[in-house]
């Protein structure tokens, strides 16, 4: 059978994206909303190995460093091995002798027969190393993690949350109207929430059928974890007047805020123009009536005590989002924490001066970190004593949903 290139396709793909994410341009999530805006037959093929990449990471560098003479490989030739290990080990699609000869010729034609040469023998090493299958499904997890968790949750939820991370969670989506689902979806409730209130939850395995219902075109569903609306829990009232939504891109909040309290007049921001399109798409899909605009939250255009509601869905570590993210425990590091808690003290502080006195400020991130959360509060309560903490909740991932936390702030 004549090679159809699909699978060169895939691993070239691969490979571009990982040359980017090592260089800081770009995080999966990146990868993905790429990957949604090209039509080759190859983009399930390409996410899944993203994926698993990510989620054996540790495993693979491993290995590559102890098949490698000295440990060391050049950048190229050690993500091309990477791309090319995840498909002998954890992808199904492709033999893994094919993979090592795809791989081989795509090295050869970047840097020659000296690389291709490479990456024949150490390829060639790996699958002779019959421990390497063996352990392939062992814990690939980064240490500095672990610790953190160990020393702040303990050793048994520690534990917990790096299974959920290794997990391949379900498609959810929130069901927004009144009706059944279509038998085809083969979709079920999503079980044992005490967050969501009214809203109803379900998870599918069929995700084609999803898409190809058109029940998302139609604004009957939003694809979306529980975690979250877990803020709306919070909230101690519906929003009658005006509300905005901070960090808006890529809507799913704002249309969350829409459907809690349909009588709020809502405006969205953010930051990246790049986002304000499919942000506007998924408000207009959803038949959500919302101000956009394209703006930095520390820099806004509005004046003092404009709105009577204000979501800050922060950027954040992703901690608590690795079964959907699972690059981010290989990006968290103090330097980028510490980072990312200025951004959200900057961001609190202005968005604190846009809130009517009796208005609210609710604060959200999709991270398990102390310093990003309660400690946050605590520091923003401190600064701010117009302020006071109406409700705080910090949710572990587990097999159901993501982890999140929420504050929600009243100004006196």
């Amino acid at each position: 059978m004549r090679p159809s290139g699909i699978s060169e396709k895939i691993l070239s793909s691969a490979y571009s994206f990982l040359c980017d994410w090592e260089d800081g341009l770009l995080t999966l999530d990146d990868c993905l909303d790429r990957l949604r805006h090209e039509n080759g037959p190859e983009r399930p093929a390409v996410a899944s190995l993203l994926f698993e990449y990510f989620r054996h990471k540790g495993f693979i560098d491993e290995t590559i460093a102890k098949h490698a003479r000295k440990g060391l490989v050049r950048r190229e030739m050690r993500l091309l091995v990477s791309c090319a290990l995840t498909q002998m080990y954890y992808q199904t699609g492709l033999a893994p002798e094919s993979a090592v000869n795809i791989a081989v010729e795509f090295a050869k034609a970047r840097s020659g027969n000296g690389g291709g040469s490479f990456v024949n023998a150490i390829l060639r090493s790996i699958l002779r190393d019959k421990s390497v299958k063996a352990r392939c499904n062992t814990e690939s997890f980064p240490a500095v993690l672990r610790n953190r968790w160990v020393q702040r949750f303990g050793e048994e939820r520690a534990r917990e949350i790096i299974q959920h991370y290794a997990s391949n969670p379900a498609l959810t989506f929130r069901l927004r109207k009144e009706m059944e689902l279509p038998a085809t979806l083969a979709a079920k409730p999503v079980e044992g929430l005490d967050f969501t209130g009214d809203f109803r939850f379900y998870e599918t395995a069929e995700n084609a059928a999803l898409f190809d219902s058109g029940l998302l075109d139609q604004g009957a569903i939003y694809i979306q974890d529980p975690a979250t609306c877990m803020w709306l829990s919070l909230l101690p009232e519906q929003i009658s007047g005006r509300a905005l939504d901070a960090c808006a891109a890529p809507g799913g909040k704002t249309i969350l805020l829409h459907d809690h309290s349909p009588k709020a007049v809502l405006t969205a921001i953010d930051r990246s123009s790049k986002r304000i399109l499919p942000l506007n798409q998924n408000l207009r899909r959803a038949g959500v009536r919302c101000r956009t605009l394209d703006c930095d939250a520390c820099e806004t255009p509005f004046s003092p005590e404009s709105f009577d509601c204000i979501l800050a869905d922060v950027p954040c570590s992703n901690t608590g989002v690795l079964r959907r993210r699972p690059d981010a425990p290989w990006r968290f590091t103090e330097k980028s924490l510490n980072e990312l808690k200025g951004m959200q003290k900057r961001i609190l502080d202005s968005l604190a001066v846009l809130v009517r006195p009796g208005g609210y400020l609710i604060y959200s991130t999709c991270s398990i970190e102390e310093e990003e959360d309660r400690t946050q509060i605590d520091a923003f309560l401190y600064r701010n004593g117009h302020f006071e903490l109406v409700n705080d909740r910090l949710l572990f991932p587990s097999a159901a949903h993501d982890g999140a936390y929420c504050a929600v702030l009243k100004k006196r």
